[in-house]
């Protein structure tokens, strides 16, 4: 049965944050260490995939349905730029990382089904320049992001220990209309569920400026045009907001689509990025409105997929399986 099918029938628990918790693991002395790479956790991946794999399995032991790959930051753009990987090299670290996620999966020994999504960050994430907070692209349009993507999407698409496809953190409409163009182009002989999660200024708003009821009438355009994205798309929603976004998100984006999305939704707790400078960050957490939180956006029945980005770890989606667990039915 597809992700899509299940979530007909209940919400799943997302994991929860991979860079920030290496880098509370990883020491700033080690060449692994993620804040100083423009790789982030896809470092952590190339020099030791088992410390990958065991921040995987915590989130597993605490309730996490659905595992996202470490390759956010691991484009075919990026690996050459960094790495100076060819493609074969690129898709090897691809296929690392699903290795990883499904070996803590398989070790975890679950008798219930669980999913690896593979994770396919924003072109702003290659840019490494917080554009992935501002969807500022220049004059890098459709068809060169659809380049950009295509071979990260096309492994996903036939990779078989892959189970859905995750856009994580896309802030500009022009990527949003370019991640559809490739479903279109690739999903022919084979297809896999798939959802686009968007980086927002504001509750109603794309990073780049987009009032998102003009992207949700893209997206539901695509969906009644295409029978491919129709039977593939999950839905939409967003990741590595501020937690205390996502209500009023969910609201907008309910009402822009009459109800007709499912939603995913993983934000922030607390974590603030100071775009004057990408490389300082700092953790403002508020534990104490987590589960206020996690308990409003479960009256919201859009809302299917629900985990945390940055800042959060383990006991977040501990109380979020809870939550969710409490909510079963809603």
């Amino acid at each position: 049965m597809s992700i899509k099918s299940v979530l007909e029938n209940r919400r799943l628990v997302l994991d929860g944050a991979m860079g920030t918790q290496l880098e509370e693991i990883i020491p700033p002395s080690s060449p692994m260490y993620v804040k100083g790479s423009p790789l982030w956790s896809t470092e952590v991946l190339l020099g030791d995939p088992s410390i990958i794999e065991k921040v995987h399995s915590s989130y597993l032991e605490k309730g996490a349905d659905v595992i996202i790959t470490s390759t956010y930051q691991a484009s075919q753009a990026t690996l050459l730029k960094h790495r100076n990987m060819g493609l074969e090299e690129a898709r090897e670290v691809w296929r690392r990382s699903v290795q990883t996620a499904k070996a803590a999966i398989d070790n975890f020994g679950s008798t219930k089904k669980l999913y690896v999504a593979g994770s396919v960050g924003p072109y702003g994430a290659y840019l490494a320049n917080g554009a992935e907070y501002s969807g500022e692209y220049g004059d890098f349009g459709v068809e060169e992001l659809v380049k950009y993507h295509q071979e990260q999407v096309s492994f996903f698409l036939n990779d078989k220990d892959t189970d859905l496809i995750a856009f994580e953190t896309i802030p500009n409409i022009s990527e949003v209309k370019a991640i559809f163009e490739l479903v279109k182009a690739t999903y022919t002989e084979k297809s896999k569920d798939f959802y686009v999660c968007f980086s927002c200024k504001d509750s109603t708003t794309l990073a780049d400026g987009t009032d998102l009821k003009d992207v949700i009438a893209y997206v539901i355009d695509q969906r009644s045009k295409f029978p491919a994205i129709d039977a593939s798309l999950i839905g939409v929603g967003c990741n590595c907001v501020d937690f205390e976004l996502v209500s009023d998100f969910a609201d907008y984006v309910n009402k822009a689509s009459n109800n007709s999305l499912f939603l995913a939704v993983y934000p922030n707790l607390g974590f603030s990025n100071d775009m004057s400078d990408v490389s300082q960050y700092g953790f403002k957490s508020d534990t104490e409105k987590w589960k206020q939180a996690l308990e409003q956006w479960c009256t919201n029945s859009s809302i299917r997929l629900i985990g945390s980005c940055c800042s959060t770890g383990p006991n977040e989606i501990g109380v979020a399986r809870a939550v969710v667990d409490e909510s079963t039915g809603k």
